[in-house]
């Protein structure tokens, strides 16, 4: 909980604070945001491939302080160029220098964020889960509970401080923040670890013939490339892999509660109380949905529990696509002049009224009623991969999977700088539907031609770790990836 807050927060105050340095455009906030997914689309495949290679705790000790340090190293940064008053000279090189030093950082302290987060819920959770199916859906739902509700809080604490104090002083506070309590968070990891001696043991990878584990290089940049095309093949090579594309393509979206969904409600006369509820009331159901998730696979199984997420997710963006054949009512702000302000924009956009048509209220309860859908989606193929990925693959396997990811949320990104005109926002509604209808037709037929698993094989453990036995065995890891591949259930039975 403590590093998703954050993490999270960290993710809404660099925004507040680049519109701060430079409130004339939203470029400098656009390309930070679009430099960050590129290097995760980029780097997260090789970052997770090493990852496999090293002990658990060294990992995380490592992920953590790479993190905290960079944010700290970025949020002064920041102060100083409040200090300086660095947004009196926008088209300056010092500006420029001080951008390209704060979107390192923090593209280092995604990149880390990201590692951190495949560790522990791809890895970390497995073994914490021992060979309970039950427990494992479990932990999944409360930590995916835990991550919305720090969604939640973490932007209001963020924006609180920012607008109490000044977003120089709530810069020095985050880096403050972030050295002092990487000592707590692997406190916290160090008790866990403790407590749980299996995470102390992690079976090896690939051997050559000389016995040594094989590694791949990761420079020169010909190295990094033929290592990157290795941890593509090790994805695709995995039964799940569909599930993954599956998974990427709800990333192509802008139908969240983001800036140009925002004033495109707002555009609608739909006022900010409403929309702040609406906000609410997705999250709430984004929360019923990952209460529901662990008696659905207990019902149903895993892969059936995604079918139900991808039905009910299929269904809210069609209500999303119906709006577009209603008619719309969006205020069009004029571009201002040379002589016009920001703050005359501003005020206009802040004094549109009218009536709120019947395309902008379904529209609405789409996006609301996607968060029920999309989190038994996404924790049921989040699980799918936890059961079936071979333990010495899984943070390869779940770095090239956040890769995907990124490379979706920058198409996304990039069609809502082409289609910024809010009159143009149908396109960007037809296009994040075909993306996630597609993802859950594709779901549905692979669910449709997935194997039978016998039950009672399942039922014999996942983990391929009992309790007493040597893992070191050459019989056990046999008997390890035998089980491990017992992820999917008969689908025909929902």
């Amino acid at each position: 909980a403590v590093v998703s807050t954050q993490s999270t927060g960290w993710s809404f105050a660099i925004g507040i604070f680049l519109i701060h340095l430079h409130p004339s455009s939203l470029i400098v906030s656009a390309s930070y945001q679009l430099v960050v997914k590129m290097a995760n689309f980029w780097l997260a495949g090789l970052i997770g491939q090493q990852l496999d290679r090293f002990p658990r705790l060294v990992t995380m000790r490592l992920c953590l302080l790479i993190q905290n340090l960079s944010v700290a190293i970025a949020s002064i940064l920041i102060v100083i160029a409040f200090r300086l008053n660095i947004s009196y000279y926008c088209d300056s090189s010092l500006f420029y220098l001080f951008m390209v030093l704060v979107t390192v950082f923090g593209v280092i302290s995604s990149l880390s964020s990201s590692a951190s987060k495949v560790v522990i819920e791809r890895d970390w959770i497995v073994v914490l889960a021992g060979q309970e199916v039950g427990a494992l859906s479990a932990i999944n739902a409360t930590m995916r509970r835990i991550d919305q509700v720090c969604l939640l809080l973490a932007p209001i604490l963020s924006g609180a401080f920012v607008s109490a104090v000044s977003a120089a002083w709530a810069a020095a506070l985050i880096a403050v923040w972030n050295i002092v309590s990487f000592f707590f968070e692997y406190a916290l990891l160090r008790v866990v670890y403790t407590r749980v001696p299996e995470l102390a043991v992690k079976k090896e990878g690939e051997k050559q013939a000389d016995g040594k584990e094989k590694k791949d290089k990761m420079w020169p940049p010909h190295h990094a490339f033929s290592s990157y095309i290795k941890s593509l093949k090790v994805f695709f090579s995995q039964d799940v892999a569909t599930m993954g594309i599956c998974l990427s393509l709800v990333y192509l979206t802008v139908l969240g509660f983001d800036a140009i969904t925002v004033a495109y409600l707002r555009l609608s006369n739909l006022t900010d109380f409403y929309i702040g509820l609406s906000m609410a009331g997705g999250a709430l159901l984004g929360v019923i949905g990952t209460v529901c998730y662990t008696p659905f696979t207990e019902r149903w199984g895993v892969i059936s529990s995604g079918l139900i997420g991808a039905v009910c997710l299929a269904v809210s963006y069609c209500v999303c696509l119906g709006s577009t054949a209603l008619p719309t009512n969006v205020t069009e702000i004029v571009t201002p002049s040379n002589n016009a302000t920001c703050n005359a924009v501003t005020k206009e956009l802040l004094d549109v009224s009218g009536p709120v048509l019947s395309s902008t209220i379904m529209l609405l309860i789409g996006i609301i009623t996607i968060r029920f859908g999309l989190w038994i989606y996404d924790l049921a193929i989040s699980q799918a991969f936890q059961l079936s990925v071979p333990e010495h693959q899984r943070n390869t396997v779940g770095g090239v999977q956040n890769s995907f990811n990124s490379l979706f949320d920058c198409i996304a990104i990039v069609l809502t700088v082409i289609f910024s005109d809010v009159k143009k926002f149908n396109i960007l509604i037809f296009v994040s539907s075909a993306g996630c209808i597609g993802s859950c037709l594709i779901y549905m037929l692979w669910c449709c031609n997935a194997p039978h698993i016998d039950e009672k094989k399942k039922e014999e453990g996942f983990s391929g770790v009992p309790d007493g036995t040597d893992r070191s065995s050459a019989s056990k890891d046999e008997t390890e990836l035998e089980h491990s591949k017992d992820v999917v259930e008969n689908p025909v039975s929902v």
